[in-house]
């Protein structure tokens, strides 16, 4: 869906650091001429054993939480979707472009036609 929509391709896994060096983690999707870090929600981090760590989903919400302040305070935005919005044409496009994540080209006509009635 990015690269249809026409978006500059982002960097995958980007450490993210803060102010001090220390890392704060690792981002899904990362545009650094934007300063933008995308990162994408599936349910399974919240209900999957493998990926709660013995943490029930309340202690992961927060500690995700934390990480999403963390980043936002190195002057980064933030941009967040999950499945549903992949569902809705052009949802994530509107995000994207409202925190600033720059085009290499027009969105496709195959998208547009998605889009439009």
């Amino acid at each position: 869906m990015i690269h249809t929509a026409g978006f500059e391709p982002p960097a995958l896994q980007e450490p993210i650091f803060d102010a001090a060096g220390n890392l704060i983690g690792y981002s899904d999707f990362f545009w650094k001429d934007a300063g933008v870090v995308g990162e994408f929600d599936g349910e399974e981090k919240y209900s999957k054993p493998e990926y709660l760590k013995g943490r029930t989903a309340s202690q992961v919400v927060v500690l995700e939480k934390n990480r999403e302040n963390r980043i936002r305070a190195t002057g980064l935005k933030v941009v967040r979707w999950d499945w549903a919005d992949l569902l809705v044409p052009g949802t994530l496009e509107g995000k994207l472009a409202a925190a600033g994540v720059r085009r290499r080209r027009t969105r496709s006509g195959s998208l547009d036609a998605l889009i439009r009635p």
